[in-house]
C-alpha cells in the first residue's frame, strides 16, 4: 500500500510559496475558463494568466455547471459526450504549464444529481428525507459519485448538513429535515455510498445554516453549545464517521463569528472533536464575504481564515492569494500553509491522479447516462418521496374518470426541479402534463391560476373542470431560475418558456407562508362549484395551506420530483404504486407560529395546568398543520406487542409487531421515539431514535426491531460532553402523531459516549 502521506510531503518541499498557494486558491471558475466552438474547446485568458503567475493550479469548481449563473446552454456548454475530452485538455494544460506538474482537482455540484448537461435530476433533499429510507439515497450517491468519476472529475458538491428550521429560508429544498438523527443517518448513507467511486465528495455546510435569523439566507445564527452539538452537529459527525472527504463552511455567523473564521467550530469541534481529516473547502466567495464582515485588510483576512482552518478556497476574487503576501510578512506561519497543501496534495494521491490523470475516452460514461440506472433511482426516490396528507376517499383515481389539471407546474418541467439544476433537453422528461395524459383516458389542462395573480385564468380552469369528474390542482413555489433556454430542442434549436418564476432556492427567502398568486382563489372557486379537488404541492419548503387543506377532498405533497416526478406522481394518483412518504419536516399552520419543529421541550405539569404558561397563541391554538413524521397510505397498519429486552448498562432492543389490516400492500416507516427527564439538562418532548421502512403484503405481519444504545440515550450535558444520565426514558413507536405503543426504561450514568475517529 502506497504512503500516500510520505509521498504528499517528499513533494511538498518542491513547492515554493506561490506555488503552495496556488493548490489552495480558486480564483478562475470552470464554466467561465473555457468557450466552445463547434465541437472544440478553448481555455479562457484568466485560466492561463493564473498558471503562467502562479505556476499551479490547486483546483478549479464547476466546470460542468450550466445554469442561469453559469450563462450557459446546449449551444455552447459541455455535453457528456464531451466531459472526459474537457476534463483531461484541461488536466493537460494545468500538467503541462506548472514547473512542477501536480494534477488539479476539477469539482462539480451535485446537490440532487450531477448539475450538468444531460445528467438525470433527482428529488431534492426534502422529498429525499421524507421517504425515511437512507438506503436508497446511499445508491443514488453511487450513481451520482460513478457519473463524476466516468466524467473524469474528481469532486462533488453536496447539501446534506443543513437542518431545516425555518420554511422562510429559500435553501430548505437542500436540507433533508428538521431532524438531526433522520439527517445523520442519512449523511452517513449518502458518504458510503459516494465513497464506492473513485471522487471526493464534499458536504455542505458547515454549521447551523439554517437556523438563520428570520429565515434569512446567510444570516445570523445565535445557538449556544449545546443546541449546536443536539441539533446541529449531527450530519457532520454521521459523515466523518463515514470517511467525508472534504466539508465546505458555511456562509452564516455562529454566535457573532463567521464559520470561515471561526476556530472554535472548523479546528476545535470538526477536526479535533469529530476527528475530520480531509480538506475544509470555503463557500464561494466564503472568503471575502468573512474578511469584510470583520472589517479585516486582505492578506490579515486571508490569514484569519486559514488560522481558524480552512484549506481550500472556492470562487474568492484571489482572496486566498493574499497569503502570498502575509506569509512574507510574518501574519501567518508557512508551516500552516504547508498544513493545507499536505492534505490536499494527499488527496490527489489517494484519488491516483499522479499515476493517471487522464481518464479513457471510451464512451463509458455515456454509455452509463442512457443505461437506464438512474432513471430508476429517480423513479423510486420519487415514488417514495410523496406525501399523501389528506383523503376522503377520492384516492386512487380510475384511469377511465374525466380529469381537469389545473396549475403551472403542470406544463412546465422547471417547476418541478428546485434550484441547483442544469438546463434540460426536451427529450429526457416527461412534464406532468405527459405523464397524466398516458395514465388518463380523458385529462384536460389548463393552468388556471397565475403566479402574478391573473385571475382571467381562474374562469378557463372554472369552465374546463366543470365538465369533469374531479380536478387535480398543482399548487406550491418554485426555484426556476431565467434560463436562456427553458426547454432545447436539438433539432430545430427553438427555445421556449423562458419566463420564469422565482420565489424559493438560494438567495429566495420569503416572510409569508401563504400560497403565491391567485392558487386559493382557485381553490375556492372549484370548491364553491362543488368540483372534487386534490390538492399537489410542488414545492421546496412547507407553505402554510390551512384554509386550502381544509377545501380540498385530497392532499399530496410531492415537493420538488425531479426529472421522473411526472411519472411517479402519476402512478400513485391512479394507485399503481402506493403512497408512502412521511413528513421529514413539520408544516406550519402559518408562518406567525413559526417555529414549528417537533422536537422542542416537555411542557410541564404545572405548565399544562396553568393557562398563563400553556406556550400556545391565543390566535393559533393549532400551530402545527401536519406534524413531522406524518403520512397516509391506501392502505392501513396496526401495532401491538411492544418488547423491551434490556441487552447491557445503556443497551437495549426494542421490538413490535406491524400488520397490514388491509387489502392493498404497502410499505410503512416504524418509527421509534424517546422522550424522559434529565439530570443536568431537561431533555426534549420527543426525539426520534430509529425508525425502518417496511413493505407488507395484505394481512401479513412483521416484528420490527431497533437497538438503543448511549448514542441514542444520551444527552449534551452542562460538563459540555455526551453523557447517559441516570433517568427514566419513554419509548414510543408508531407512525407520528399516532405512538400507540409505549414502555419505559432505566439509564445508567456513564460518559464518553461519542468517541471521535482516528484524523486521517
Amino acid at each position: 500500500m502506497k504512503n500516500h502521506e510520505l509521498y504528499a510531503r517528499q513533494l511538498l518541499k518542491r513547492l515554493n510559496l506561490r506555488e503552495k498557494v496556488a493548490q489552495l486558491s480558486q480564483t478562475v471558475a470552470g464554466y467561465r475558463g473555457f468557450c466552445r466552438k463547434g465541437e472544440n474547446f478553448f481555455f479562457q485568458p484568466a485560466f492561463y494568466s493564473f498558471l503562467e503567475e502562479y505556476g499551479a493550479m490547486g483546483a478549479i469548481s464547476n466546470l460542468l455547471r450550466a445554469d442561469p449563473f453559469a450563462v450557459e446552454s446546449f449551444a455552447d456548454g459541455i455535453e457528456p459526450r464531451h466531459r472526459v475530452k474537457v476534463a483531461n485538455q484541461l488536466q493537460k494544460e494545468v500538467l503541462d504549464r506548472s514547473r512542477v506538474p501536480i494534477p488539479v482537482l476539477i469539482e462539480v455540484e451535485a446537490n440532487h444529481g450531477v448539475m450538468a448537461l444531460g445528467s438525470e435530476v433527482f428529488p431534492t433533499n426534502l422529498g429525499l428525507g421524507c421517504m425515511f429510507h437512507d438506503e436508497l439515497y446511499g445508491r443514488i450517491m453511487t450513481s451520482v459519485g460513478r457519473e463524476i468519476s466516468l466524467s473524469a472529475t474528481q469532486m462533488g458538491f453536496t447539501s446534506m448538513l443543513d437542518v431545516a428550521r425555518d420554511p422562510r429560508w429559500g435553501r430548505t429544498e437542500e436540507c433533508f429535515s428538521e431532524d438531526p438523527y433522520l439527517i445523520g443517518r442519512y449523511a452517513q448513507s449518502g458518504v458510503k455510498g459516494f465513497k464506492v467511486s473513485n471522487a471526493l465528495l464534499c458536504c455542505k455546510h458547515f454549521c447551523a445554516a439554517g437556523d438563520a435569523f428570520g429565515g434569512l439566507n446567510t444570516a445570523e445564527v445565535n445557538v449556544g453549545r449545546r443546541e449546536l452539538h443536539d441539533i446541529h452537529l449531527s450530519g457532520a459527525r454521521a459523515a466523518v464517521r463515514a470517511g467525508a472527504d472534504v466539508v465546505m463552511a458555511a456562509y452564516n455567523t455562529v454566535d457573532g463569528v463567521p464559520c470561515h473564521l471561526n476556530k472554535y467550530l472548523l479546528r476545535d469541534v470538526l477536526r479535533d472533536e469529530l476527528g475530520f481529516g480531509g480538506i475544509l473547502l470555503s463557500d464561494g466567495w466564503g472568503v471575502t464575504r468573512a474578511v469584510e464582515q470583520m472589517g479585516m485588510d486582505a492578506e490579515r483576512g486571508a490569514a484569519a481564515v486559514l488560522r481558524a482552518g480552512i484549506d481550500l478556497s472556492l470562487a474568492d476574487h484571489g482572496a486566498f492569494l493574499h497569503l502570498i503576501g502575509a506569509c512574507e510578512k510574518g501574519l501567518v506561519e508557512e508551516s500552516l500553509i504547508d498544513e493545507a497543501v499536505l492534505r490536499i496534495l494527499k488527496k490527489k494521491y489517494e484519488l491516483g491522479l499522479f499515476d493517471q490523470p487522464y481518464t479513457e475516452d471510451d464512451g463509458s460514461l455515456v454509455a452509463y447516462l442512457q443505461s437506464g440506472e438512474q432513471k430508476k433511482l429517480a423513479y423510486e426516490a420519487a415514488c417514495e418521496s410523496v406525501v399523501l396528507l389528506k383523503n376522503n376517499g377520492v384516492l386512487p383515481l380510475s384511469p377511465q374518470k374525466r380529469v381537469a389539471l389545473l396549475g403551472a407546474h403542470a406544463a412546465n418541467v422547471y417547476y418541478m426541479l428546485g434550484d441547483y439544476t442544469s438546463l434540460q433537453s426536451e427529450e429526457e422528461h416527461n412534464t406532468l402534463l405527459e405523464a397524466l395524459e398516458e395514465r388518463f383516458e380523458e385529462l384536460h389542462y389548463a393552468a388556471g391560476w397565475d403566479f402574478e395573480g391573473d385571475d382571467k385564468s381562474i374562469e378557463q380552469a372554472l369552465a374546463l373542470a366543470r365538465s369533469c369528474d374531479v380536478a387535480v390542482v398543482t399548487v406550491g413555489g418554485s426555484s426556476a431560475r431565467a434560463l436562456a433556454e427553458a426547454t432545447y430542442d436539438r433539432h430545430t434549436g427553438a427555445a421556449s418558456g423562458s419566463e420564469m418564476f422565482l420565489d424559493c432556492g438560494e438567495g429566495c427567502d420569503v416572510a409569508d407562508l401563504h400560497l403565491p398568486g391567485n392558487q386559493t382563489e382557485l381553490i375556492r372557486c372549484l370548491k364553491a362549484e362543488g368540483i372534487p379537488v386534490v390538492l399537489l404541492m410542488i414545492a421546496g419548503r412547507p407553505y402554510a395551506i390551512a384554509e386550502e387543506n381544509e377545501l380540498a377532498d385530497a392532499v399530496l405533497t410531492a415537493w420538488y420530483p425531479g426529472l421522473r416526478g411526472g411519472e411517479a406522481i402519476g402512478d400513485i394518483l391512479i394507485g399503481r404504486v402506493n403512497p408512502s412518504g412521511k413528513l421529514s419536516v413539520s408544516m406550519p399552520a402559518s408562518a406567525a407560529c413559526l417555529p414549528v419543529y417537533y422536537n422542542r421541550y416537555e411542557k410541564t405539569k404545572e405548565n399544562a395546568k396553568r393557562k398563563a404558561y400553556n406556550r400556545t397563541y391565543l390566535d393559533h391554538l393549532h400551530p402545527v398543520l401536519y406534524p413531522f413524521g406524518y403520512g397516509l397510505s391506501y392502505a392501513t397498519f396496526s401495532y401491538a406487542d411492544l418488547q423491551v429486552e434490556r441487552l447491557g448498562k445503556n443497551s437495549f432492543r426494542i421490538s413490535a409487531i406491524v400488520k397490514n389490516e388491509s387489502e392493498i400492500g404497502g410499505a410503512e416507516v416504524v418509527q421509534l421515539y424517546i422522550s424522559g427527564s434529565g439530570n443536568s439538562v431537561r431533555r426534549r418532548a420527543k426525539e426520534l431514535r430509529g425508525y425502518e421502512r417496511v413493505y407488507l403484503m395484505p394481512g401479513e405481519t412483521k416484528r420490527v426491531s431497533f437497538l438503543l444504545g448511549k448514542e441514542e440515550l444520551c444527552v449534551y450535558s452542562i460538563h459540555e460532553r455526551y453523557e447517559v444520565e441516570a433517568a427514566t426514558v419513554r419509548v414510543m413507536i408508531g407512525s407520528n402523531p399516532v405512538l400507540p405503543l409505549e414502555a419505559e426504561l432505566t439509564t445508567e450514568a456513564e460518559d464518553a459516549v461519542y468517541v471521535r475517529v482516528d484524523a486521517e
